[in-house]
């Protein structure tokens, strides 16, 4: 569903999340990167919940939080890719012993 189709806001919507899979890859995704060595385990999780997060944000019949949610979707996505390499990195120069 395009955001144009979408319908005006409930009062529900304000009470209840509208979309719980973009909060948790925003946030899982920023810790990834703050996390050094986590990032390999974070990382991937805020990946696929960026992904449950797209598909369930196209399917959303409410406007109310949609474009908040897809900003967060897409800051999980490319925070879990950065936290992903940089634990990568991270544990490869651990293990050469230049960290």
């Amino acid at each position: 569903m395009t955001e144009q189709n979408r319908t005006d806001a409930s009062a529900l919507d304000a009470i209840i999340p509208t979309n719980p899979f973009a909060a948790i890859s925003c946030y899982t995704g920023i810790f990834s990167i703050l996390c050094c060595f986590g990032g390999v385990l974070l990382g991937p999780i805020a990946i696929v919940f960026g992904i449950l997060g797209l598909k369930k944000w196209k399917a959303q019949e409410s406007s109310y939080g949609a474009t908040t949610s897809k900003i967060r979707i897409w800051i999980g996505i490319i925070t879990g890719s950065i936290g992903t390499i940089g634990g990568i990195i991270a544990i490869i120069m651990a293990v050469l012993g230049k960290f």
